[in-house]
């Protein structure tokens, strides 16, 4: 029976956060610190629409050029190949932009993308964007209602690729990854920003995905037998 492996992107995938980078190259930066200093007080939904209308008027080209700089961590390449040659479904879920993100996931022959849609006419973000949402059918307590509710992508990745026995391996940094790290038969906390996570996790790793693979390389090699 094959796998499922979730992969966050941005700060796990990805050196940086998308949006820092973005905002950084567009003159945005210090509106976006402005958003960050609010978030707080605010549902976490609400958050993604703010920052999606910071790029209200921007080219969609622009940010591909942009987001194509942001450094892959080191060994992620590594790492998705050694997935797939376990026959993993591998999948990118991420509170950042599926165009941004499907770039990223062609580039390392990534099988799903889950995120937020931001709307583009005639190729110029209008600030509007559609998120996944999904955590009102999870039910879970102290939800902090995020754009993109992880857990609920990663069930729906399990229904369509046919997933048995929770066969799941989830790796992230944020606490909008505890879900999925909790809930995944194998959670990574990578990188972690957030204690909580790390208590959840089964496996930790602060360094870069080298590690990750020389942690895993037993269980994954386990697969095969």
């Amino acid at each position: 029976m094959r796998w499922l492996a979730v992969l966050d992107m941005d700060g796990t995938i990805l050196e940086r956060r998308t949006v820092d980078v973005l905002c950084e190259k567009l003159g945005l930066t210090e509106r976006l610190r402005e958003i960050d200093r609010k978030s707080e007080s605010m549902e976490a939904c609400e958050v993604s629409a703010r920052i999606a209308k910071l790029f209200s008027g921007v080219e969609a080209s622009k940010m591909e050029q942009v987001f194509d700089t942001i450094a892959l961590v080191g060994g992620a390449r590594e790492f998705v190949d050694l997935l797939k040659s376990r026959e993993f479904v591998t999948a990118i879920v991420t509170d950042s932009y599926v165009f941004l993100a499907s770039r990223l996931a062609r580039k390392l022959d990534i099988d799903a993308v889950r995120g937020n849609k931001l709307e583009l006419v005639n190729g110029v973000v209008t600030g509007k964007v559609t998120m996944l949402l999904g955590w009102e059918e999870e039910n879970r307590e102290n939800c902090r209602r995020k754009a993109v509710c992880k857990l609920h992508v990663m069930n729906d990745l399990v229904r369509e690729y046919s997933i048995q026995d929770n066969k799941t391996l989830a790796v992230g940094d944020s606490q909008n990854d505890f879900c999925i790290i909790q809930k995944a038969r194998v959670g990574v906390a990578f990188r972690p920003k957030n204690e909580s996570i790390i208590k959840v996790a089964d496996v930790v790793v602060r360094t870069d995905f080298y590690d990750l693979i020389n942690r895993l390389k037993t269980f994954l090699d386990g697969l095969n037998n």
